[in-house]
């Protein structure tokens, strides 16, 4: 079932999909992608200010719009966004190269364990071992003559001994992922019900799970709860911040991370997703950076 949702603007797919936020988007020679939502397989090609989406559910349009209009979070006005991030000055450059950059609205149980596996790996590593996780312990979804999986629940993982969970290649994370799905299926922590709290509150149960510290907390709260004043601070921001506030000096992380959230406040978030892609991208070019 093919979809069109036009005036879409400010909105750049490979950007969203490629970002880092989420892990189970594959870019296909016609520059669309396809992925896995839910239980939902679909491809999406953008062109300029709208969007395609061939669902290979049964979803009628209404729900594979709001499905789509809530994923992208296509409801928010990232207009006024990009303009309000543009009176920092050394936003500027990010907000103009990323356009069209959102913040995904993920499932939090998918977003919690792919953001333990983010821990000291590259995006390539964390791709392979999701999939494999969903091949492994998923449910198929049969989708343009291929198979993809659902991502599996937290009560299937918790029934994974740790030693099997590691054939994923999941390496030393096999013991967190257990650990935090056991939590999940057994009440411990109502993870679905943690957007409701305020932020400090929901990160110190998030802190719970094994393998979460303050940076994957931070992750999950902004890719799949909408806490846009979380502020993730990986290597890349560390990188962008010391250079753009200290001269290139090494500081501390929480030091980088309290200066971002008092700067930019309830736009934190956002100025981290420009940020981040924008450093990612251009690092290495001195000129844009002014590194000597």
């Amino acid at each position: 079932m093919a979809f069109i949702i036009d005036n879409i603007h400010p909105f750049n797919l490979e950007i969203v999909a490629d970002g880092g936020q989420a892990f189970r988007w594959d870019r296909q020679q016609d520059d669309s992608y396809i992925g896995v939502v839910g239980r939902h397989v679909m491809r999406v090609y953008q062109q300029d200010d709208f969007i395609k989406v061939i669902a290979g559910s049964s979803l009628n349009d209404k729900n594979i719009s709001t499905l789509i209009w809530d994923y992208f979070d296509l409801e928010r006005d990232y207009a006024s966004i990009e303009n309000r991030l543009c009176r920092f000055e050394e936003l500027k450059p990010a907000v103009k190269y990323c356009s069209g950059n959102r913040i995904l609205h993920q499932d939090p149980w998918e977003t919690t364990v792919s953001f333990i596996i983010s821990a000291n790996n590259s995006i390539h590593n964390i791709k392979k071992t999701i999939a494999r996780i969903c091949e492994f312990y998923g449910e198929p979804l049969e989708y343009q003559g291929k198979t993809y999986y659902t991502f599996p629940s937290p009560e299937v993982l918790a029934r994974v001994p740790e030693e099997e969970l590691r054939k994923t290649r999941c390496g030393f994370r096999a013991k967190y992922i257990a650990k935090t799905a056991r939590m999940v299926a057994g009440g411990e922590i109502d993870l679905y019900g943690l957007h409701k709290l305020p932020t400090q509150e929901a990160r110190e149960q998030l802190m719970r799970f094994p393998g979460v510290g303050r940076k994957v907390a931070d992750c999950i709260l902004l890719f799949s709860m909408r806490k846009f004043d979380a502020f993730p601070v990986d290597v890349w921001i560390k990188r962008v911040l010391e250079h753009l506030y200290f001269d290139g000096r090494e500081m501390p992380v929480n030091k980088l991370r309290e200066l971002a959230e008092k700067r930019f406040g309830d736009l934190a978030g956002f100025a981290q997703q420009y940020l981040f892609h924008y450093t990612r991208t251009f690092w290495g070019n001195k000129k844009i950076f002014n590194i000597v």
